[in-house]
């Protein structure tokens, strides 16, 4: 069986994710996803968006059946679990390093992992309705495998203990105001692709260096990070593009250079 539906517009990749009727991740999914990011890698792709492809249904969590079943032989799963997690965290790790921006179109319930596949993405659009987000791991026993930390780095210390310590949930609303989102939409999936679309046609250097520079540098000490960003902006000021561009802006008279800035930006 195939969990992710593949399409293909123009130079964006579109991956939906179908488990009816839960839409819940299973291992073999993840094997599959590991395997998809591999192969955007080294493709022509320059954006790749990530939904749902069961309906009011991002990722739900992670099959508790699955884990159930895996705990029935308590020794074996102790020797395995190292693997597991450390597995896991590749795959996760992957969406974030990856020189492609990844849009997230979180079209319906999102918890547990599928938050946590979110958070490791770049971008994160929740569809607006009757839908919950959050991570449920807590009240199951259990903890995220990235989750307490993106989250906290996503919304701060304070409020992820208490986020992740109750097993809260919350509506797209909720976590478009504590920052776990960036918008909310009436057709996720469809404002995930564009986005995605437009991001493919910026410079890819300019927007790469803006992922990595993020991504590798936001949390490091202030020097080593500045050193980062500074090492990505040299890659785009000697490209064609950048000259390209900025030629453009500098010809515009002064009173059109805002709306230059604006039209050139992604809405």
């Amino acid at each position: 069986m195939k969990f992710w539906d593949m399409e293909q517009i123009g130079k964006v990749a579109i991956a939906g994710y179908r488990n009816p009727p839960t839409n819940y991740m299973v291992a073999d999914a993840t094997t599959e996803l590991s395997q998809l990011v591999a192969t955007w890698r080294d493709s022509d792709v320059k954006a790749i968006v990530l939904t749902g492809a069961v309906p009011d249904r991002f990722i739900t969590h992670y099959s508790v059946e699955e884990l159930v079943e895996m705990g029935r032989d308590q020794s074996s799963l102790k020797a395995a679990a190292y693997g597991l997690i450390y597995g896991y965290h590749t795959l996760l790790r992957s969406l974030a390093y990856i020189d492609k921006p990844i849009v997230v179109g979180m079209t319906g319930d999102t918890m547990g992992c599928g938050l946590e596949l979110s958070l490791n993405c770049d971008i994160r659009v929740a569809q607006r309705g009757d839908y919950v987000i959050g991570f449920p791991e807590v009240a199951l026993g259990i903890l995220t495998g990235t989750g307490s930390i993106l989250l906290e780095r996503c919304i701060g210390h304070g409020r992820a203990v208490d986020f992740m310590m109750r097993s809260k949930t919350v509506t797209p609303e909720g976590a478009l105001e504590l920052g776990i989102v960036t918008e909310i939409a009436d057709d996720a999936k469809s404002r995930a692709i564009e986005i995605a679309t437009a991001l493919a046609n910026q410079s890819s250097t300019s927007v790469i260096a803006a992922k990595r520079a993020i991504n590798r540098g936001a949390h490091l000490p202030i020097e080593e990070a500045l050193r980062v960003e500074a090492e990505e902006w040299l890659k785009t000021i000697v490209t064609p593009d950048a000259m390209k561009l900025m030629r453009d802006y500098v010809a515009q008279p002064f009173e059109e250079r805002r709306a230059w800035i604006s039209e050139k930006g992604i809405p």
